[in-house]
């Protein structure tokens, strides 16, 4: 097999852990590892919700454990891990999902929220991440795929306690790579843009900038095909939807403009709108 060739990879008997996996993105991605082959340690705090997909999994060939999880407790983490290795065998592959938003201005956003997706989108990696890397590293191999999001690259008015989580996220993502790449030990960041599951209802997406509602919501499977490429090719960062990825790239070479342009679109379509 050829470095980087996505298409022959054999995912099958390989074990994988996937966190906030009880709908959406997380769901998602267990079904896609599920359909490869993988033998799965699913997690999420939902613990009903959990089971259901754990079913569909089960239902794909694949042996699956449902694991109620709050990765904001270290000890959860650690114990998810355990229980993985004890049930399973020793992971191979770590996809961390679990988060959600509150969109808000930094005037008015709740110092319990903002602690709360602190706890949740970063920490709460950094917490599986300290679980699992010990045995990868023993091994000498292993693939970590932190989901985050394009607000980890440019931030958004009206949500900038969720984009100061990803961004800390993406930062802690590449420095991991760094530490690892020649340990054996594979780490990619995803980052979405808007994705059409619940997560957004939840988010309140009514507040976040008029701009970045243009970018048509992908669907949850989407961004799963982005992390399974992940997975098989070890690329530093994907982004999607395309025109997102394009955005981005234009924001890290022209930071001022980027954002004077989403801010002025964002008035003309509120404008618009009236």
């Amino acid at each position: 097999m050829r470095a980087g060739d996505v298409s022959t990879m054999n995912l099958k008997g390989r074990i994988a852990i996937v966190t906030g996996a009880s709908s959406g993105i997380g769901a998602a991605t267990a079904l896609a590892l599920a359909g490869s082959g993988c033998r799965l340690a699913i997690a999420a705090r939902r613990h009903a919700e959990l089971d259901r997909v754990a079913a569909r999994c089960r239902e794909l060939g694949s042996e699956c454990i449902s694991i109620r999880t709050d990765v904001r407790i270290r000890e959860d983490c650690i114990e998810l891990v355990r229980r993985a290795t004890t049930e399973l065998g020793p992971p191979d592959i770590l996809v961390n999902n679990a988060g959600f938003a509150i969109f808000d201005t930094i005037a008015d956003a709740s110092p319990d929220d903002i602690r709360s997706m602190l706890d949740t989108n970063y920490l709460g990696a950094v917490n599986c991440v300290q679980a699992v890397l010990p045995g990868m590293l023993e091994r000498g191999r292993g693939t970590i795929v932190n989901v985050a999001s394009i607000v980890g690259i440019m931030g958004f008015a009206g949500m900038g306690a969720y984009c100061a989580t990803k961004f800390a996220l993406l930062g802690f993502t590449e420095a991991l790579r760094d530490e690892v790449i020649d340990r054996g030990i594979r780490v990619s960041a995803v980052c979405p843009g808007t994705t059409d599951t619940e997560f957004f209802v939840t988010a309140q997406k009514g507040k976040a900038p008029a701009a970045e509602r243009l970018i048509l919501a992908v669907p949850p499977a989407r961004v799963a095909r982005a992390v399974m490429r992940a997975i098989r090719g070890g690329k530093a960062r994907i982004i999607v939807p395309w025109p997102a990825g394009a955005y981005m790239r234009f924001k890290e070479i022209f930071p001022v403009t980027a954002h004077w342009l989403m801010r002025k679109t964002s008035e003309l379509v509120e404008r618009a709108g009236r």
